[in-house]
């Protein structure tokens, strides 16, 4: 049973997620009367939201509690870790909704990247995946059917890498991901929660397992209005070592950018 703070923060974040980057949702005295709370109370629940870079203060006769959004940054180019992990790292409540699960046959670019023949069965899940409660991001994996069998019967809101390692003796070793922006299609803006043609960020991924054989060819699409893609590059001139690293975040938005 969740506890008074928890219970507090929980219909905070939901108010937060049901209004737009920029809105205010009132004062200290408007929001303890609204949630039924004392304003100490409520103070140290909108401190934690603060530091997590989902509210903001403005001091002044105009001022208040407003919703923000914190970066949420992943790496893509160190180890190879799902959506809950660097959620769940940085502060976020991470969540999954399925949104289907079957068994197909693969595409060509499928039979590719998973160097499957056409006769092959894939087993493919489709899921939208939360930050506290908000969609950030739109995937869809598919695994050959052959060396997981049961796959649909196993639990699949969470991280499927970790299912995988505990049900299959799976550890996923490494990915190749390319990365493009595209638009939004009627159907992903509605899952996702934004306008139609709205800019995304598609992440196509192959992931290899402990023994070099391809295991996943997943396609995520994360919002563009949340998402950033960094990179850090090290010089290679003599002594020096190689280190370039990538990263996708999700960033702050502005009044004045939000595209939802």
């Amino acid at each position: 049973m969740a506890t008074p703070a928890e219970e507090l923060r929980r219909r905070i974040v939901a108010d937060i997620n049901a209004g737009v980057p920029g809105a205010k949702l009132g004062s200290e005295r408007d929001l303890a009367e609204r949630y039924g709370t004392s304003r100490s109370s409520l103070r140290q629940v909108l401190a934690a939201l603060e530091e997590a870079g989902l509210v903001h203060r403005v001091i002044g006769r105009a001022g208040g509690i407003f919703i923000s959004h914190a970066q949420v940054q992943r790496s893509v180019s160190d180890a190879v870790v799902g959506v809950p992990a660097f959620l769940a790292n940085q502060g976020y409540v991470a969540g999954t909704r399925v949104i289907s699960t079957r068994i197909t046959a693969p595409e060509r670019v499928t039979q590719k990247a998973l160097q499957i023949g056409a006769n092959d069965y894939v087993v493919e899940v489709q899921r939208v995946r939360l930050a506290d409660g908000s969609p950030i991001s739109l995937e869809l994996a598919q695994f050959p059917a052959e060396a997981f069998p049961g796959l649909l019967e196993q639990q699949l809101g969470g991280s499927l890498y970790e299912m995988l390692e505990k049900q299959y003796g799976l550890v996923p070793a490494r990915a190749e991901e390319r990365i493009e922006a595209v638009n939004a299609t009627p159907a992903e803006a509605s899952l996702l929660g934004i306008k139609p043609k709205a800019a995304l960020l598609l992440i196509t991924r192959i992931t290899y397992d402990q023994h070099g054989q391809p295991c996943e060819f997943s396609r995520d699409l994360f919002r563009g209005d949340r998402t950033r893609l960094a990179v850090s590059v090290e010089g290679h001139g003599v002594g020096i070592q190689s280190a370039d690293t990538a990263s996708v975040s999700l960033q702050k938005q502005e009044v004045e950018t939000k595209a939802s």
